[in-house]
C-alpha cells in the first residue's frame, strides 16, 4: 500500500475518456526509461488525433485486488497508425502494392469515430511515470506506483483534467510563488505549472536549434518570473548575459517599467556613438541617439513591423539612466579597502583599530560610492596635509573625516608606517589618472553598484548585459560571480533569489578553452555557481542550441530543462546522456513547431522528473501589445 503522506487525491469525477480502451501488448526493458510498453487501440481518425505524445495513459499493475485496482500511469511517445493489408513495409509487385495502399486511405477516411476494419490498429510506445491511480469505494488517490503493469490489462485514455490534476500534483494551495510553464501540448487549455523557486535556486537550462524560439522563451519566462514575485511581494533579481544583444526589444516591457531594469553596456561599442555622446553630456545628440538606439536593435521578424513603435520606450530608458556603461574601477569601499591594509601592516598603536572602523562605516554608508576625480583629489588634498603636519581643517563629508581621522595617526608610526602613507598616495594617484572617465555620473555602473542591487530586497532588479567584446563581457561575467558568490558565502546571505542567465552559453561555459584566457574564468565561475550557488540563492540558466560545446559539469547541474529540436545527433546525444531522456522521447520533438517544448523538471514541477510537451507563451505578442497599448 502506499505510503499516507505520498498520495494524492483526485478530486474530479471522470478520468478516463469513454469508449477509449487498448491493449497492452509488449513491455521492453530500456536504459533511460527502465521499460518501453507497446500498446495497442483501435483505428478511428478521432482516435489517431486525440492519442498523440505526451497523452497519459493508464493500465492496470499486478498490485490490483478485488477491491481496489491500481493503475500504473504511462506516457505516450508515439504513435502510429498500421494497416495490415500493407503493413509497415510496402514491398511486392508494384502494382499490387499501390492499389493496396489506395484502399488504405480510404479505410483511414472512412473510419471517423467507429472502428470498422480489423485490420487497422493504432500502435503506441508508452513509458512508465513512476505513478500510479489506486482506485476503490473511498475514492481515487495517486502515489508512486507499486508494481508493473499486466500485458494483455485493458489500457485506458486519461481525461485532460485528469492529466492536469497528475502534471500539477501538490500546486493547489502553494504558498511558495507558481509561474505558468506552458500549456499542455495535447490540450492548449490545460496549464503547465512550475514552482519558481525551485526553477530558478536550482537551475535551469534550455536547449534548441535556430528558429525554434529559444530567445522567445528565455525573454516568457523572464517576464513570468518578474510578474510571479512582483504578485507574492518578493523580490527576485535576474541578470542575462546578452551577447547577441537581442533583448533589448524582447524585453523592453520589462526594461521600462520596473524601477530597476537596466541595459548594461560593458564596453561603449555596444551603444550607438550617438547614445554615448548623450551619455558623456552631449544632450543635444539625445534626439539622435533614440533615433539610432531605433535603427540598430536587433528584433526577432514578429517586430520588425513594430520597429518603430520602440522609440518612446527607448526615450524613456535614456531619459530615466536606465542605459549604461559598466565602470570598471573598483568603489571607493573596494579601493580603499584593498589598499588602506597597506597603512595597517606592523604598524603600532590604534591604526588597525580606526582604518577597520572606518572601513566598516564606509561599507556601510558609502557602500556604493563611485570614485569621481573630485573625490580622489580630496583624499590626495587631505594626504599631503598629513604628510607636511599642515592642520586638516574641516571636510565636506564624513566620510573624509573617518579617513582623516585614520590617516592622522601617520604622526606616530614608524619609517616603515610612513612609506606606506607614500605608498597609498601613489595608489591615489593612479586612480585618479584612470578615472578621467567621460560619462555622466547617472550613466555608468560600477560593480559595487550591481552587487548592492542583487542584494537589496526592496524590489526585483532586470540587468541585460550587453557587449561588442566577448572576452569583455566574459570577464565581467567572472567578476560579477565572484563578488557575489564570495560576499554572499562570506555573510552567509541566501536570499533574494538572484538567476544569473547566460544565453549562448557555448560561449561562456565552453568544454574547452585555453589557460588564462577569458572562456576560462567565464566558465569557471558558471561552474562554482551551478554546483554551490543553490546554497545562497543563486541560480544558473544556461540557454544554447549547440549542447555539444558545454561544459560537462556544468550541463549536468540544472534540475529543469526544456528541449526542442535538435537537428544534430551530437547536440541530441549530450542532452540524452546528461539527463537520461530515452531516444524514443527525444523523437517527438523532431515535430515541434517554433514555441514548442519538452519540459522535465526533478524539482520544480508537479509530477518530477517525467517530460511533459508543452506549449510557451509567444513573447512577440506580449511585447506587440505593449507597443501598441503605448508601453508604461
Amino acid at each position: 500500500m502506499l505510503e499516507e503522506d505520498s498520495m494524492v487525491i483526485l478530486s474530479i469525477g471522470q478520468i478516463f475518456v469513454p469508449d477509449r480502451a487498448g491493449v497492452l501488448m509488449k513491455m521492453d526493458e530500456d536504459e533511460e526509461t527502465r521499460f518501453i510498453f507497446e500498446t495497442w487501440f483501435e483505428y478511428t481518425r478521432k482516435a489517431m488525433i486525440e492519442i498523440r505524445e505526451g497523452r497519459l495513459l493508464a493500465v492496470k499493475n499486478y498490485a490490483s485486488e478485488q477491491t481496489q485496482a491500481h493503475y500504473s500511469i504511462l506516457e505516450t511517445v508515439s504513435t502510429l497508425p498500421v494497416h495490415y493489408a500493407l503493413g509497415t513495409n510496402p514491398e511486392g509487385y508494384p502494382g499490387f502494392v499501390m492499389e493496396a495502399a489506395r484502399n488504405v486511405s480510404i479505410d483511414w477516411l472512412s473510419q471517423e469515430s467507429e472502428s470498422q476494419e480489423d485490420t487497422t490498429v493504432i500502435r503506441c510506445s508508452a513509458t512508465p511515470t513512476g505513478w500510479e491511480l489506486v482506485e476503490d469505494d473511498k475514492g481515487r488517490v495517486l502515489g508512486p506506483e507499486s508494481s508493473i503493469p499486466m500485458i494483455g490489462a485493458d489500457v485506458r485514455v486519461l481525461t485532460s483534467e485528469a492529466t492536469k490534476e497528475i502534471i500539477n500534483m501538490g500546486m493547489s494551495g502553494a504558498t511558495t510563488p507558481i509561474f505558468e510553464a506552458g500549456k499542455w501540448l495535447v490540450d492548449g487549455s490545460i496549464p503547465v505549472e512550475a514552482y519558481a523557486d525551485e526553477f530558478v535556486r536550482v537551475h535551469f537550462g534550455i536547449f534548441g536549434f535556430t528558429g525554434v524560439g529559444k530567445s522567445n522563451l528565455v525573454s516568457t519566462y523572464i517576464s513570468k518570473l518578474l510578474e510571479t514575485y512582483t504578485a507574492k511581494k518578493e523580490p527576485i533579481k535576474i541578470v542575462l548575459f546578452d551577447l547577441m544583444s537581442e533583448y533589448s526589444a524582447l524585453l523592453i516591457d520589462k526594461l521600462e517599467s520596473m524601477p530597476d531594469a537596466y541595459v548594461l553596456a560593458v564596453d561603449e561599442q555596444a551603444l550607438p556613438g550617438s547614445l554615448v555622446d548623450y551619455l558623456k553630456g552631449e544632450v543635444r545628440k539625445k534626439d539622435n541617439s533614440i533615433k539610432d538606439l531605433v535603427a540598430t536593435t536587433l528584433c526577432p521578424k514578429a517586430l520588425e513591423s513594430m520597429r518603430q513603435s520602440l522609440g518612446p520606450p527607448f526615450e524613456s530608458l535614456i531619459s530615466g539612466n536606465k542605459i549604461r556603461i559598466l565602470n570598471r574601477f573598483p568603489s571607493m569601499r573596494r579601493f580603499l579597502r584593498e589598499n588602506c591594509g597597506k597603512l595597517a601592516q606592523n604598524n603600532p598603536g590604534n591604526i588597525v583599530t580606526d582604518l577597520n572602523a572606518f572601513i566598516r562605516n564606509l561599507h556601510q554608508s558609502a557602500d556604493n560610492l563611485v570614485p569621481t576625480p573630485n573625490l580622489v583629489q580630496e583624499i590626495l588634498d587631505a594626504t599631503d596635509r598629513i604628510e607636511f603636519g599642515q592642520p586638516s581643517g574641516p571636510t565636506d563629508t564624513q566620510m573624509m573625516q573617518n579617513l582623516l581621522n585614520g590617516l592622522t595617526l601617520t604622526n606616530r608610526m614608524t619609517n616603515t608606517a610612513v612609506n606606506n602613507l607614500g605608498e597609498f598616495r601613489d595608489d591615489m594617484r593612479e586612480l585618479l589618472r584612470q578615472i578621467q572617465i567621460p560619462y555622466k555620473p547617472d550613466a555608468i555602473f560600477s560593480l559595487d553598484q550591481i552587487i548592492h542591487l542583487l542584494n537589496d530586497r526592496a524590489g526585483s532588479t532586470l540587468i541585460v548585459v550587453q557587449s561588442h567584446n566577448p572576452d569583455l563581457i566574459r570577464e565581467f561575467a567572472n567578476d560579477l560571480g565572484q563578488e557575489l558568490y564570495e560576499m554572499r558565502r562570506r555573510s552567509g546571505r541566501t536570499s533574494p533569489l538572484v538567476s544569473i542567465v547566460f544565453d549562448e552559453a557555448d560561449e561562456f561555459i565552453p568544454n574547452t578553452y585555453e589557460a588564462g584566457s577569458s572562456y576560462e574564468r567565464s566558465s569557471r565561475i558558471a561552474e562554482t555557481l551551478a554546483r554551490r550557488g543553490r546554497k545562497f540563492g543563486i541560480g544558473v540558466g544556461i540557454c544554447t542550441q549547440r549542447t555539444r560545446y558545454l561544459k560537462t559539469s556544468v550541463m549536468a547541474q540544472p534540475h529543469t530543462y526544456l528541449v526542442s529540436r535538435m537537428p544534430r545527433m551530437t547536440d541530441r546525444q549530450v542532452v540524452l546522456e546528461a539527463f537520461g531522456i530515452s531516444e524514443e522521447m527525444f523523437r517527438q520533438t523532431f515535430k515541434f513547431a517554433p514555441g514548442d517544448w519538452l519540459l522535465t523538471s526533478f524539482d520544480a514541477t508537479g509530477i518530477k522528473g517525467i517530460p511533459i510537451p508543452i506549449h510557451a507563451d509567444d513573447a512577440n505578442k506580449r511585447v506587440v501589445e505593449y507597443l501598441k497599448h503605448g508601453g508604461s
